[in-house]
């Protein structure tokens, strides 16, 4: 009796093992969940940049990023220049898979610093791949699908005015189109405007000695920096009244806009 039923239990696993070799796959990979098996990846690569994990051992060797502003990064590059969270959640995952292939949608809310910049974002869409090889995971690709507040941008725009003001002030035509974006516009007080072209053909501010820049308030949203401030003109021209928009573009704040709203300088 004993020796029957362990022959039948015998003949049932084998036959189960069959139907499932029959249906393109193994008894552990039917039982795979897409959306399981994604966030336990997406949690090795996520503490990876949080410090708690290696990074490479998570990475494909076809790995590729690419942001919002255009910027991409091949494994290497990214290896060497990834971001630092402190913090991090991920919410609503949908995963698909596919074989060895898995591809994940997602929204990601983090805090750290990102190209040397703070930011902390409420919850970014994201799109990434992951490839099985060797029975192991590796994310080959990533997509970042939005940005988010700044969590401390007065640094880089101090900056970012910083330069601003002091290409004009230099008279250096040359340097002031190097802090200039093509999308550049220039409004005054008294109604006269220019796009990046007709700015470095007009007569271009001249100062009286190093102004003083006051009260500078900042805000950011991904690469964008938003800054409200005053400037000392000098004696004869006082105090202006300044709003400039700056848009990052590799480790440069490019100026893509500036209203003048008071003492005709820049």
């Amino acid at each position: 009796m004993f020796g029957r039923m362990n022959g039948k239990a015998g003949f049932l696993a084998v036959m189960a093992a069959v139907c499932c070799l029959m249906i393109g796959g193994t008894p552990a990979r039917a039982a795979e969940d897409a959306d399981t098996v994604a966030e336990a990846q997406l949690a090795r690569f996520y503490d990876a940049l949080s410090g708690k994990g290696d990074l490479g051992a998570v990475l494909g060797d076809a790995f590729q990023i690419m942001r919002t502003d255009g910027t991409r990064y091949d494994r290497a590059g990214y290896i060497s220049r990834h971001p630092a969270y402190t913090s991090y959640r991920l919410s609503d995952v949908k995963a698909s898979l596919a074989g060895d292939v898995l591809t994940v949608s997602y929204f990601a809310a983090v805090n750290g610093q990102v190209e040397d910049t703070a930011r902390a974002t409420a919850g970014d869409p994201r799109l990434a791949v992951f490839v099985r090889a060797g029975g192991e995971w590796k994310l080959q690709s990533i997509a970042n699908l939005g940005l988010g507040i700044a969590a401390n941008p007065k640094p880089d725009a101090e900056k970012a005015v910083e330069a601003w003001v002091g290409a004009v002030m230099s008279g250096d035509l040359a340097r002031i189109k190097g802090v200039l974006a093509p999308e550049f516009q220039i409004i005054r007080d008294d109604g006269s405007a220019y796009d990046a072209e007709g700015y470095l053909k007009s007569n271009l501010p001249k100062f009286e000695g190093e102004p003083s820049i006051q009260g500078l308030v900042a805000t950011g949203f991904g690469d964008y920096l938003v800054a409200r401030y005053t400037i000392d003109v000098g004696k004869q021209k006082g105090t202006g009244v300044r709003l400039t928009v700056f848009r990052k573009s590799g480790n440069a704040w490019l100026v893509v806009a500036h209203a003048n709203l008071g003492g005709r300088v820049h």
